[in-house]
């Protein structure tokens, strides 16, 4: 996995370059978000909101064993597209660019991205 450059097109799919897309995004976004062995996001409904939230689930083994720790995003949505839409172009970019990171600062270290539609 290479470093995303800002002039590269955005891995969101959206069609613009990296740096009019999603690395406007604001950092505060994601506050309490951090990398983990294993990575799992989504979306699902949330009652106490009555809405759709995209989710980010964490765990510290490769294999997801036990519960994991769930980092909601602060927008709700009234329908599942759109949440996952969100999920799609805010959260996925973000998520990959915590694991370039990693990759870079952890020598040795490999790292495996799967989209799962």
């Amino acid at each position: 996995m290479s470093k995303i450059g800002r002039n590269s097109p955005c891995p969101c799919g959206s069609g613009k370059k990296y740096k009019k897309c999603c690395s406007k995004v604001k950092q505060s976004q994601f506050d309490g978000l951090s990398p983990s062995i294993r990575m799992k996001g989504g979306v699902r409904f949330d009652e106490t909101v009555n809405g759709f939230i995209a989710i980010v689930h964490t765990w510290d083994n490769v294999n997801c064993i036990g519960e994991p720790k769930e980092w909601q995003a602060p927008e709700v949505f009234k329908t599942e597209e759109e949440a996952m839409s969100y999920y799609q172009t805010s959260i996925r970019p973000r998520l990959q660019g915590m694991m370039i990171e990693i990759e870079r600062k952890e020598s040795g270290t490999k790292v495996t991205h799967k989209k799962l539609e």
